[in-house]
């Protein structure tokens, strides 16, 4: 009783400032819009989530009676993966959390000093990927993945920040490549590292992850040094033995120089055509983060139902509609968004429409948005085709999001936190002064000063100490891209 009080209290303070609110019309404020006042988009239906499968095999010549403990799979991003794995001989089968996918895996082989690695552009849920050819993971699959690493460094980004299409192109570009001068050199030398047989002194691997600056050069060579210096080898068949990595990574600077990562996106002024498109177009993905404790923009716990109410059934929803400052107004897009009906437009909390991770309280969606479309939006916890009343994160005011790529992944990502009020809110917006608030959100609001206003996609924090430290690019969203011409 107290709780709702509270709620009718706020809300006839708040009645003089909603008389200027726009953003779903005064009715929507109050609760009383129905769904039979819009198009209600199909709310579809619940997804039971699958796994992804990789499948792959190991010579027993690299190495023999291979164990599981032998494998390592990583995400596009260098995070550590643990999925359940299954060795039969020569081969192995590796089974990942259900409704997660990966782009840009890397598949480790360790043991000893023995080092082999494998690319595996996309692993999706309910689908199953080899992550190699019918040789196995060997010297040739190592060397094009060290390729692929070490090209994606050069641009300081990582193999998982590529579309899968481009990643597949690279590896055929670089197969095809592989008995040309700098490419078949740097294949040999792997090739003479990989073959030998009593370099065991030691504890380093033979290979890892390289690390290299814009200009080529080697921070961290994918070429271990404590390996080669403890076990000298001929690697560049001069008939001296190396124990440095220099001339390796000048072969690798040489051979990554070779290929080209192509891509052709969507967003592009001279591309989109070839998309299908009438104009630039982007991957926009919305998240709302459902978790008891998270805080907001002044570091203060959100009370989550202050407004919603947690009834049985819930699931969350967004609520969307072309901003009337927009510079773009196309009807067909604002009944994609859901015509700010509220309930109506699902968010997904099981590994797909982009959700990251299924379960994690993290809800997701997406949309196929025009660069410089302008929006509102907000959340709703409710049942399909509920109203407003008890549902929405906060009544009357809206979200604001401009459709930029702030920070040039050709994905526009937007992640908030469930009935923050200190965000991206844009009336009444409870971040106080001494964090840069002034009450409203406006397109050009900077609270924070660095560079990227409020309303646009923004960098989230990774650590919780309530300074945003990352971009948060999802890794179940690609870019939009078409083959290149």
């Amino acid at each position: 009783m107290r709780a709702r009080r509270k709620r009718r209290s706020a809300l006839i303070l708040a009645l003089p400032a909603l008389l200027f609110i726009g953003a779903c019309g005064f009715e929507s404020v109050l609760g009383l819009a129905t769904a039979s006042d819009h198009h209600v988009p199909d709310g579809g239906t619940n997804i039971v989530p699958q796994p992804a499968i990789v499948t792959g095999s190991v010579p027993a010549g690299s190495l023999p009676a291979l164990d599981p403990r032998d494998l390592t799979f990583l995400a596009g991003d260098g995070t550590l993966l643990s999925p359940s794995v299954s060795i039969d001989g020569e081969n192995f089968m590796a089974g990942f959390p259900a409704g997660e996918r990966y782009a840009g895996m890397i598949v480790a082989v360790r043991r000893g000093t023995t080092a082999l690695r494998a690319l595996v552009p996309a692993a999706l849920p309910g689908e199953s990927v080899s992550a190699c050819d019918f040789d196995g993971i060997d010297n040739r699959e190592t060397a094009a993945c060290l390729l692929i690493e070490a090209k994606a460094s050069v641009a300081g980004r990582t193999p998982g920040s590529y579309p899968d299409d481009t990643l597949r192109q690279a590896l055929s570009d670089i197969d095809g490549l592989s008995s040309s001068a700098d490419v078949g050199a740097f294949y040999a030398m792997v090739q003479a590292i990989v073959a030998c047989s009593d370099c065991v002194r030691g504890t380093a691997a033979r290979f890892r992850t390289p690390v290299l600056t814009s200009s080529g050069l080697a921070i961290e060579s994918a070429l271990h040094p404590d390996f080669i210096l403890a076990n000298p080898i001929d690697y560049d068949n001069d008939t001296n033995a190396e124990d440095t990595t220099a001339k390796f990574d000048a072969a690798m600077a040489a051979a990554s120089g070779a290929f080209a990562f192509k891509a052709c996106y969507c967003d592009q002024q001279d591309y989109f055509a070839a998309c299908g498109y009438t104009q630039p177009m982007l991957q926009v993905v919305i998240a709302a983060d459902m978790n008891a404790g998270t805080k907001d923009g002044n570091c203060d716990p959100i009370d989550r139902f202050l407004w919603a109410e947690d009834t049985e059934g819930a699931r969350m929803f967004i609520a969307a509609g072309i901003h009337p400052d927009s510079p773009i107004q196309d009807n067909a897009i604002e009944q994609d968004l859901g015509a700010w009906v509220p309930n109506s437009v699902p968010m997904y909390d099981d590994g797909t429409h982009a959700d990251e991770k299924a379960g994690d309280g993290v809800w997701t969606t997406s949309f196929v948005l025009p660069i410089g479309l302008r929006i509102g939006y907000k959340y709703t916890w409710g049942r399909q085709g509920e109203n407003w009343g008890g549902t929405e994160e906060w009544p009357g005011n809206r979200r604001l999001l401009e459709i930029v790529d702030a920070n040039g992944d050709h994905v526009v990502a937007r992640r908030d936190n469930f009935a923050d009020e200190a965000s991206n809110k844009d009336i009444m917006n409870r971040l106080l002064p001494v964090n840069g608030g002034n009450g409203t959100v406006t397109w050009d609001t900077d609270a924070n000063g660095d560079g990227v206003p409020d309303a646009r996609e923004r960098m989230i924090d990774t650590d919780g100490d309530c300074s945003a430290d990352a971009w948060w690019t999802p890794g179940n969203a690609q870019p939009l891209t078409s083959p290149c011409q």
